[in-house]
């Protein structure tokens, strides 16, 4: 029983840091409960979803897929022009 518990609580860890993303909790916690071994590295690679980085004025570059600023013209990265983003 204890060992239930002690998955339980490490599915919290991946469900933590992929609603950070902009991802289901509740899912990643399941995942994470039951392939915990997976479910962390899968959380720490997966890219964050789109409207949680305009969220925070961020977008990612078409070129490169680096992340930039919502309103750069110019990518940090790669130097490529980057079409403006129209905002809401």
């Amino acid at each position: 029983m204890e060992w239930v518990i002690v998955l339980m609580l490490l599915g919290i860890i991946p469900a933590y840091v992929a609603m950070a993303k902009g991802r289901n909790f509740m899912v990643w916690w399941l995942y994470g409960t039951f392939l915990f071994v997976f479910a962390i590295f899968h959380a720490i690679v997966i890219r964050p979803v789109d409207e949680n980085l305009h969220h925070y004025g961020r977008r990612y570059c078409p070129h490169c897929e680096k992340i930039i600023d919502l309103d750069a013209t110019r990518c940090e990265f790669c130097e490529a022009e980057v079409p403006p983003v129209k905002k809401e």
